[in-house]
């Protein structure tokens, strides 16, 4: 069932400012929240992933400050972020959730789980790293490399490798991100933009603040073999220091590795969330 395409979007006020959001899905006790990555908003999740979840599950992805249709400014540091994400989801009126942080979302779902522990129940971290990791020393120059290209090269650049394999499972995977073709999200703003290079630079350039040791969560961590945006090691060190976490490697597999493997990350991701 698609149920990804067919989620209208919709707001609530979260002190003063309006933030958009799509709910979609199976009703489920622990809904799944999605944070998004660099410049993402709620239509850079892949449909095949969301609608592979939303079948046991309810799904909410939402625009946090500033980003997409989502109004006001957005933070320069992630704490800041985490801090939207969790005012967002109490005023949805959620206890307890399940996070999905991809990139950027991941650095945010990790300061929540330092933050407000009880508010998670399980995490799945995709393509993203600890604090204090020399990588993100050189994201802006990465970026900036990537913006002399087209759209298209520019999105395969990023999140998949150069074999002639993994670049025809991006040209599949950017179809899919196109396929809705109403009431999608406004592109990020540059403003937006800025803010968020600013949050991820800080993320790997400041002192570390953020104990994840104390992250007793179920944590899946996902991760290609080949990312050069986060570096694949980053999440062999964040499996090293989360006390309960599981690490998957996707082969010949970039920024993106679950855009490219789509079915293997809802298989793994849909075991880790009922059964594991």
């Amino acid at each position: 069932m698609d149920f990804f395409s067919k989620a209208p979007t919709q707001y609530i006020e979260v002190a003063g400012v309006p933030f958009a959001y799509r709910r979609f899905g199976n009703p489920s006790a622990t809904p799944l929240i999605g944070l998004q990555h660099f410049t993402g908003t709620m239509d850079n999740w892949d449909p095949v992933i969301m609608n592979g979840l939303a079948r046991d599950r309810e799904v909410i992805v939402f625009d946090n400050r500033g980003v997409g249709n989502s109004k006001g400014a957005t933070p320069e540091k992630v704490a800041d972020m985490a801090d939207d994400a969790i005012a967002f989801i109490d005023a949805m009126g959620f206890t307890q959730i399940d996070v999905l942080g991809f990139s950027l979302g991941g650095f945010i779902a990790q300061q929540m789980a330092v933050q407000r522990p009880a508010l998670l129940r399980k995490i799945i971290l995709v393509g993203t790293a600890p604090q204090g990791v020399k990588v993100l020393h050189s994201f802006p120059q990465l970026i900036e490399r990537a913006m002399k290209l087209t759209p298209v090269e520019r999105f395969l650049f990023i999140f998949f490798t150069k074999s002639e394999q993994s670049r025809a499972k991006g040209l599949a995977a950017l179809n899919r991100l196109n396929e809705r073709k109403e009431d999608r999200d406004q592109e990020t703003s540059e403003e937006a933009v800025f803010a968020q290079l600013k949050a991820i630079t800080s993320w790997g350039t400041d002192p570390v603040t953020l104990d994840i040791s104390k992250i007793q969560h179920p944590v899946l961590i996902v991760q290609g073999s080949n990312d050069e945006m986060m570096d694949s090691e980053t999440s062999y060190l964040l499996f090293k220091q989360l006390p309960n976490a599981i690490l998957s490697y996707y082969p010949d597999a970039a920024h993106g590795s679950f855009f490219q493997h789509p079915d293997l990350f809802v298989s793994e991701a849909s075991f880790f969330l009922n059964s594991y």
